[in-house]
């Protein structure tokens, strides 16, 4: 075995022990069952492949999902709507799930506090604010709901903005590591093969009586 063969199994096997560390975190096929409402559809979840691929497609979607997901105001219910979110967009389940713990009582005022900044500059500079009162009007009159209607209209949008990006912030990074990843292993290979290449033959030239 080579030097570079070696240096490029021993980053190899770094990123792998770097991802299983990352994976014992995530739900599982063996552990779907233990989480509440999502436990009724396990059964179904272990039968579809795609929730459990790690292919670059069903990666990406994930993260662009689960991103914009944990960044809106759904506190509460983020994770039944992220398990049937993978469904729909045909993503990696573990990931979209996962990506839910950005949001927990103790993260949400970092994170509502920019989204509802950002949504409100949105609504006022696209006008639409007239709507959101309309809205908040039709059940009542009261300034409260109207009030209610604005702010959680801005976090919505809001988040979903930061999500987005959040997402494809990760997707690239996540792309960039997938490729140095693929072209390390297949470097691997590529120098396994030549180790084991039988070398030609070479002829002796008889001796002269």
């Amino acid at each position: 075995m080579t030097t570079e063969e070696t240096q490029l199994k021993e980053e190899h096997f770094t990123r792998v022990r770097r991802a299983k560390r990352f994976l014992r975190f995530l739900p599982r096929r063996g552990n779907i069952h233990t989480y509440p409402i999502i436990r009724i559809f396990a059964a179904t979840a272990r039968k579809t492949p795609f929730l459990w691929s790690f292919k670059e497609a069903e990666v990406v979607r994930a993260l662009y999902a689960g991103c914009i997901i944990s960044f809106m105001p759904l506190l509460g219910v983020q994770w039944t709507l992220a398990f049937f979110t993978a469904f729909v967009v045909r993503g990696n389940l573990p990931i979209l799930l996962a990506l839910q713990l950005i949001s927990s009582p103790l993260t949400v005022p970092f994170i509502y506090y920019p989204a509802y900044h950002i949504g409100d500059f949105i609504i006022s500079v696209f006008g639409t604010e007239s709507a959101i009162r309309e809205v908040g009007t039709i059940t009542t009159e009261t300034n409260f709901i109207n009030k209610g209607v604005r702010v959680y209209a801005a976090l919505s949008l809001g988040g979903a903005i930061i999500g987005y990006f959040a997402g494809l912030v990760s997707s690239v990074v996540y792309r960039i590591s997938a490729k140095r990843a693929s072209q390390t292993f297949h470097r691997i290979r590529e120098l396994q093969r030549r180790s084991r290449k039988p070398e030609p033959d070479i002829e002796v030239p008889a001796r002269e009586a």
